[in-house]
């Protein structure tokens, strides 16, 4: 795709203090964002825009997970500029400066370090070679021809306002020469399924299963495997303990439960109950230490509105 007239580049950036919020930041995405570990949670997202190929960058400060989609019809090229993060299907953490190629039609999974930094471009799937659409892999540094350090400059310059207009002009032009470089390598690295793992299956059981039932020592007998394997695969792949990782796929749902439930008629009691926590004072400190404020506080916001 060629862009005949001159584009009309703007600049738009949001902060968050809930992962309810931020999960929908994302035009057109299908998000769903999970806390993992405790502290008062902090995001943001900034976009630049060219009618409709758009770069954003964004953060958080707590280990995550997330399950998305790109939107139908696009593709987005995405790189990790601060820790690592782990995505299900493949065997190893992708570290900085590493990227995926993230096409339509399928589903993410990834779990992310605190201080998580990402920049990703989203284009129309026309735009690029078939070669390179066929489907998700990682792309290295070496590959990617530094392609993420100029996205990331791109950005913050744009944001302080010093990028010239002729380089905001050229940019999508430019951007969409480098990524077409890597079709030649990715018809050599054609997508495939990977075995199921250990990891996958802990994840697909989680997602199936109660939340009274979500629990270590369940998901052993579910899955007919000894808890000290379980708890060795979930730190292998996400880097924290599978007790965590299920305490905050928990509470991130009373969470989010709450920033949509209506204060007038819910009570956070009845929440946490629905979500195994029947002692009350252990719950709401719990709660209080991963997201730094009480129930009550989430359910008296204002329910999130999609950016």
């Amino acid at each position: 795709m060629r862009i005949d007239s001159k584009p009309r580049t703007r600049v738009r950036e949001a902060q968050f203090d809930s992962f309810v919020d931020q999960e929908r930041g994302l035009d057109g995405w299908d998000q769903l964002y999970r806390q993992l570990s405790p502290g008062a949670f902090e995001g943001h997202i900034a976009a630049l825009e060219w009618d409709d190929i758009t770069l954003y960058r964004e953060t958080v400060n707590q280990k995550m997970e997330n399950i998305y989609r790109v939107p139908d019809g696009y593709v987005c090229v995405g790189f990790s500029l601060g820790k690592r993060l782990s995505m299900t299907g493949l065997p190893n953490a992708i570290g900085t400066g590493t990227g995926m190629i993230h096409v339509a039609g399928e589903d993410y999974h990834i779990f992310t370090d605190s201080h998580a930094d990402y920049i990703m471009l989203t284009l129309p799937q026309d735009c690029l070679p078939e070669d390179i659409i066929i489907g998700a892999r990682p792309v290295t540094p070496c590959e990617s021809h530094g392609i993420a350090d100029w996205m990331l400059t791109l950005m913050e310059s744009a944001r302080q306002g010093i990028a010239q207009q002729a380089v905001l002009d050229l940019a999508p032009d430019l951007l969409l020469d480098r990524i077409s470089l890597w079709a030649r390598e990715a018809t050599r690295h054609r997508s495939r399924k990977l075995p199921r793992g250990v990891m996958t299956d802990i994840l697909d059981a989680c997602d199936s299963l109660p939340f009274d039932k979500l629990s270590v020592s369940h998901l052993a007998k579910q899955l007919d495997r000894e808890r000290t394997t379980l708890r060795a695969a979930c730190l292998e792949r996400t880097g924290m303990t599978l007790d965590d990782m299920l305490k905050g796929r928990r509470l991130s749902e009373v969470h989010r439960r709450l920033r949509f439930s209506d204060p007038r008629t819910t009570r956070v009691s009845d929440v946490s109950m629905e979500f195994a926590y029947y002692h009350w004072g252990r719950f709401s400190q719990s709660y209080r230490a991963m997201f730094g404020e009480r129930p009550s506080d989430t359910l008296r916001r204002a329910t999130p509105q999609r950016h």
